[in-house]
């Protein structure tokens, strides 16, 4: 099932904060990163349940409460890798983005349409694989639990990831629960690259899946937060999936 985090969050801002400091922790300490993987896979559903193919409906909203900006979220996926996310703010127009199985855009007011490159790619890309839900070895060089942390009084394993494409990244699963508390990486934009830090919480049920319900990013003193309100499964038609005709024009004009 296509249905992560992850998803929810390919369409926002990318965002620079300050991440919690790991604590001292020896090696011996530390359990086996496929073990701490394995556990949150547990957490939420099971392998069959995190890997089922459907497309997905989720809505909810957008905010940056700094700026008292408030707008809605709605993303929708495909079963054969496909996104589309969008955020519509009253006053500042829509932000789109999404991931073809091949390509992947953007159109917002600020830059236009634009097909994504580089790391940006890469991101998406890795990040629609289905076995991504499942953290499949097949995707990364390296995956190691490498500390523990603490994220809003949840102490957590840290497993750091050196993906295939290079890019890494590093996500805190929680001692307690398994679950995912939070995620660490470099994010590329066209402002360049920026370390991102996403926590996650108020997990609910969602068909057979446990999902968070509330992503909060944050960037020099302000801070993002996406909730969702509704998952359906199923009702995604393939037209609902195609990029925007400015993509579309760039996409047959070959970028």
């Amino acid at each position: 099932m296509k249905m992560s985090f992850q998803t929810l969050l390919r369409g926002a801002v990318a965002m620079v904060v300050a991440a919690a400091l790991p604590t001292d922790a020896s090696a011996q300490d530390l359990p086996p990163a496929r073990e701490v993987i394995d556990r949150y896979v547990e957490a939420i559903g099971g392998r069959d349940a995190a890997l089922q193919s459907m497309s997905s409906r989720t809505t909810g909203s957008f905010s940056m409460p700094a700026m008292g900006v408030t707008g809605d979220l709605t993303v929708l996926t495909g079963e054969d890798d496909q996104m589309y996310t969008m955020v519509n703010i009253p006053g500042m127009g829509q932000m789109q983005s999404g991931y073809t199985g091949e390509v992947g855009w953007s159109v917002d007011p600020m830059t236009g349409p634009r097909l994504l490159e580089g790391g940006e790619l890469d991101a998406i890309r890795e990040q629609s694989d289905d076995q991504y839900a499942v953290r499949d070895p097949a995707l990364f060089t390296s995956v190691e639990t490498v500390g523990e942390t603490e994220y809003d009084g949840e102490a957590c394993w840290q497993v750091a990831y050196v993906w295939v494409s290079g890019r890494e990244s590093t996500e805190c699963f929680s001692k307690d629960t398994g679950l995912l508390v939070a995620t660490t990486a470099s994010q590329e934009s066209p402002m360049g690259s920026v370390d991102v830090v996403t926590r996650v919480s108020d997990y609910q049920q969602f068909g057979d899946l446990l999902m968070p319900t509330t992503m909060r990013q944050s960037m020099m003193g302000q801070e993002q937060v996406m909730t969702i309100e509704s998952v359906e499964f199923g009702t995604v038609d393939a037209s609902e999936l195609e990029p925007p005709a400015a993509i579309l024009t760039l996409i047959n004009a070959g970028g």
